[in-house]
């Protein structure tokens, strides 16, 4: 990896006394290793599907990230140019934004491969940038994109002391929430983060037959009715939570926190309703039989209630097509106060949006990351650096360098620092997620499902401190079973305890890990089966060797559309 991906920290200075960035030592990462190093040795797939008791088998992963993955990020010609000010302390906020908002009104051109439409880029010079507000992308085929990610090249600047989120991507937002009026009364608060869902259509709704048990793993989703569905509808398939299965898997008797004695929040039906989205791409008439293009990642019981299938329309505004790339964001802090978190919250957040990306980004002092949020769909987060983050440590929803909690999201090939938590997913999440070749170091806490039940995550060749896939109980207020359905594959610890275990009716697999497992888990339950612990499996990456599968095996397609070698390039700074 070249030594640009990786900064130092010679940082522009404020003019608000106290508040300006903190000279730190220079550090370069060891680069994650590259999936070209044993992409020729797929090894047997199939002898990888390990079925459990119940015939779950580990999914395949390879239709995540942009565009499902195979194919190469465009690089979407520069509509708009903006030059650092003149002024060091101007607000560059409205400048910006401004020409954001313009190359959203051009016409949407087919660019790229599978579909893609774009608008154009708003390309920021070489230079230093100062915003004291936010910077909103709001519409399809619009990419911000700087002209480098180390010291030399596009450093954008969250200044101010406004505890907000800084990029976001989102198709529910107006761009006027970005300024710094808006800022100050509605950062991080529902306003930022709209709810999307899904609206009615005119083709029936249809159920999982009664009787039959739908592995995870599978393809087929055996259904009552076919009828007015065709090859190619999106579809969602609503796994509807029951006081039953709660009451069968103990979330309703979650214990209090010791200590102050604080009562558990239990799990009730009504927020543990899943949807996943899908698409149809076969139909078996003979058996009434859905063929999806990607695998379950949660069983159905037929224990439970059938799960309803209906027709995949999100009721509010979603966009395509954006990206954020090439640039050195940081977020002024006060360096009186080395716990300030009174500054730039998470550095982008990718919401309401269904394929995007980012790419070759850095971001300093945040106090997190690059996040994914529910309502995003076929992300992917690549080539990225989260580095230094200024907050309390070790406290609750700081610190999440990398946080994938919407569906089909890939982060690949990326780094962070000082992290509480590196690479994780929230409650509730409906997976596919994949997190491959990346790595962590110097983390207070784990990588993996930080609460409530998240399915379906592939965790590959990711170097860290700590992974844990397990039981929280009372944690985090009643978080309980964290993650359900996850592979740990090939991954590599410097903790001995990490933690994986399973969840009544349901499986982890563990495969190739090095590390040490605890001897005292937190709270008891059955331990996941780790195979081949601490000896690499083959091949020697699950996601790519997947990948090259789906690929009909042609490697060399897959390296030089998404591989190491696939990286963006960008015209040299003039």
């Amino acid at each position: 990896m070249v030594a640009s991906q990786y900064p130092g920290n010679q940082q522009p200075q404020s003019s608000q006394a106290g508040h300006f960035q903190p000279q730190q030592q220079h550090f370069m990462p060891p680069p994650p290793p590259y999936e070209e190093q044993q992409l020729m040795d797929m090894g047997d797939l199939s002898a990888l599907k390990l079925p459990d008791s119940r015939g779950n088998t580990v999914p395949d992963f390879s239709r995540v990230g942009y565009r499902e993955g195979h194919v190469r990020i465009p690089f979407v010609p520069v509509q708009m140019v903006v030059e650092p000010s003149l002024d060091p302390f101007s607000d560059d906020t409205a400048r910006i934004q401004a020409a954001i908002d313009y190359v959203a009104t051009l016409p949407l051109q087919c660019i790229g491969e599978d579909g893609a439409r774009v608008r154009g880029a708003v390309l920021l010079k070489a230079g230093t940038y100062r915003v004291a507000g936010a910077l909103i992308i709001n519409a399809s085929g619009v990419v911000l994109r700087g002209e480098g990610q180390d010291d030399q090249g596009t450093i954008v600047v969250a200044t101010g002391a406004i505890q907000r989120d800084f990029i976001l991507v989102n198709g529910m937002l107006t761009s006027d929430m970005g300024t710094v009026k808006e800022q100050r009364t509605k950062a991080r608060t529902k306003e930022m983060m709209p709810v999307n869902g899904y609206r009615g259509s005119k083709k029936p709704v249809t159920w999982t037959k009664e009787g039959i048990f739908i592995p995870t793993g599978t393809t087929h989703l055996p259904v009552q009715c076919t009828n007015g569905y065709n090859v190619g509808d999106a579809i969602v398939i609503e796994r509807p939570g029951t006081d039953e299965w709660i009451n069968d898997i103990g979330m309703n008797k979650l214990p209090p926190r010791p200590g102050n004695n604080a009562p558990s929040t239990q799990w009730t039906a009504k927020t543990y309703t899943f949807r996943f989205e899908r698409r149809i791409i076969a139909i078996d008439q003979a058996t009434s039989t859905f063929i999806l293009d990607i695998p379950t990642v949660m069983c159905l019981d037929p224990k439970y209630p059938p799960a309803r299938i209906y027709e995949l329309i999100h009721k509010f505004n979603t966009i395509s097509d954006v990206g954020v790339e090439n640039l050195l964001l940081i977020s002024e802090t006060d360096t009186r106060h080395p716990e300030d978190e009174n500054h730039g919250w998470y550095a982008v957040v990718v919401d309401n949006t269904v394929h995007g990306w980012v790419a070759d980004v850095t971001t300093k002092h945040f106090v997190s990351g690059i996040f994914a949020a529910v309502w995003s769909r076929y992300i992917t987060v690549q080539d990225c650096s989260v580095l230094y983050p200024v907050s309390k440590p070790s406290e609750g929803g700081r610190r999440y360098q990398y946080n994938l909690s919407g569906q089909k999201g890939l982060v690949k090939r990326c780094f962070t620092n000082n992290a509480r938590h590196d690479f994780l997913t929230l409650g509730r999440v409906c997976g596919p997620n994949v997190f491959v070749d990346s790595t962590g170091v110097n983390a207070n806490n784990d990588t993996g499902p930080h609460e409530r039940w998240a399915m379906g995550i592939l965790y590959d060749n990711i170097t860290c401190q700590t992974i844990n896939v397990r039981q929280r109980s009372w944690m985090g207020s009643g978080q309980g079973w964290a993650g359900v359905f996850h592979v740990v594959y090939n991954c590599t610890t410097n903790g001995n305890n990490n933690c994986f275990q399973d969840p009544p009716g349901a499986s982890n697999w563990i495969l190739g890990f090095k590390g040490g497992l605890t001897q005292r888990p937190a709270f008891e339950a059955p331990c996941s089966r780790c195979r081949s612990h601490n000896v690499p499996v083959q091949p020697r990456s699950l996601y790519w060797a997947q990948l090259v599968a789906r690929m009909g095996g042609d490697i060399q397609r897959v390296k030089s559309s998404v591989g190491a070698e696939a990286r963006m390039r960008y015209p040299p700074r003039c």
